[in-house]
Protein backbone atom coordinates (compact mmCIF):
# COMPACT_ATOMS: atom_id res chain seq x y z
CA UNK A 1 0.00 0.00 0.00
CA UNK A 2 2.76 2.47 0.96
CA UNK A 3 6.52 2.44 0.80
CA UNK A 4 8.75 2.03 3.83
CA UNK A 5 8.90 5.82 4.18
CA UNK A 6 5.11 6.06 4.11
CA UNK A 7 4.84 3.35 6.74
CA UNK A 8 7.30 5.21 8.97
CA UNK A 9 5.27 8.40 8.60
CA UNK A 10 2.12 6.58 9.66
CA UNK A 11 3.84 5.27 12.78
CA UNK A 12 4.15 8.88 13.92
CA UNK A 13 0.97 9.44 15.93
CA UNK A 14 1.25 13.25 15.89
CA UNK A 15 -1.12 15.25 13.71
CA UNK A 16 0.92 16.99 11.00
CA UNK A 17 0.11 18.83 7.80
CA UNK A 18 3.43 17.79 6.28
CA UNK A 19 2.87 14.13 7.13
CA UNK A 20 -0.62 14.33 5.63
CA UNK A 21 0.74 15.86 2.44
CA UNK A 22 3.52 13.27 2.08
CA UNK A 23 1.19 10.31 2.70
CA UNK A 24 -1.25 11.78 0.15
CA UNK A 25 1.59 12.30 -2.31
CA UNK A 26 2.57 8.67 -2.08
CA UNK A 27 -1.03 7.44 -2.37
CA UNK A 28 -1.54 9.64 -5.44
CA UNK A 29 1.49 8.09 -7.09
CA UNK A 30 0.37 4.55 -6.21
CA UNK A 31 -3.17 5.16 -7.46
CA UNK A 32 -1.98 6.63 -10.76
CA UNK A 33 0.61 3.98 -11.51
CA UNK A 34 -1.18 0.90 -10.17
CA UNK A 35 -4.93 1.48 -10.34
CA UNK A 36 -5.94 4.31 -12.66
CA UNK A 37 -6.40 3.86 -16.35
CA UNK A 38 -4.94 6.40 -18.74
CA UNK A 39 -8.11 8.50 -18.92
CA UNK A 40 -8.65 8.64 -15.14
CA UNK A 41 -5.02 9.59 -14.57
CA UNK A 42 -5.21 12.29 -17.20
CA UNK A 43 -8.52 13.65 -15.87
CA UNK A 44 -7.23 13.98 -12.31
CA UNK A 45 -3.81 15.29 -13.36
CA UNK A 46 -5.49 18.19 -15.17
CA UNK A 47 -7.62 19.30 -12.21
CA UNK A 48 -6.82 22.55 -10.42
CA UNK A 49 -5.55 21.99 -6.88
CA UNK A 50 -7.22 25.30 -5.88
CA UNK A 51 -10.63 23.64 -6.24
CA UNK A 52 -10.08 20.99 -3.56
CA UNK A 53 -13.35 21.80 -1.81
CA UNK A 54 -15.23 20.44 -4.82
CA UNK A 55 -12.85 17.57 -5.57
CA UNK A 56 -14.31 14.09 -5.53
CA UNK A 57 -11.49 11.56 -5.52
CA UNK A 58 -12.18 7.92 -6.45
CA UNK A 59 -14.25 6.13 -3.82
CA UNK A 60 -11.54 3.54 -3.16
CA UNK A 61 -9.08 6.33 -2.46
CA UNK A 62 -11.45 7.92 0.06
CA UNK A 63 -11.53 4.54 1.80
CA UNK A 64 -7.74 4.43 1.80
CA UNK A 65 -7.70 7.83 3.49
CA UNK A 66 -10.12 6.66 6.18
CA UNK A 67 -8.10 3.52 6.84
CA UNK A 68 -4.82 5.43 6.95
CA UNK A 69 -6.41 8.00 9.27
CA UNK A 70 -7.27 5.22 11.71
CA UNK A 71 -3.58 4.27 11.80
CA UNK A 72 -2.36 7.84 12.25
CA UNK A 73 -4.19 11.20 12.30
CA UNK A 74 -4.19 12.88 8.88
CA UNK A 75 -5.45 16.26 7.71
CA UNK A 76 -7.88 15.90 4.78
CA UNK A 77 -6.99 19.07 2.85
CA UNK A 78 -3.24 18.47 3.02
CA UNK A 79 -3.74 14.81 2.12
CA UNK A 80 -5.74 15.90 -0.97
CA UNK A 81 -3.05 18.41 -1.96
CA UNK A 82 -0.44 15.66 -1.71
CA UNK A 83 -2.66 13.17 -3.54
CA UNK A 84 -3.14 15.61 -6.42
CA UNK A 85 0.60 16.34 -6.56
CA UNK A 86 1.34 12.60 -6.63
CA UNK A 87 -1.17 12.04 -9.43
CA UNK A 88 0.28 14.91 -11.48
CA UNK A 89 3.84 13.67 -10.94
CA UNK A 90 3.08 10.06 -11.84
CA UNK A 91 0.94 11.03 -14.86
CA UNK A 92 3.88 12.95 -16.35
CA UNK A 93 5.93 9.75 -16.43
Amino acid sequence: MLSEVGDKLLRNRDRSQTKSFLVGLERGRVWTLDYADYFEAREYSELDVNELENLKIPEDEERHFRVLSMESPLEWREYLEGWMAGVKEAARK
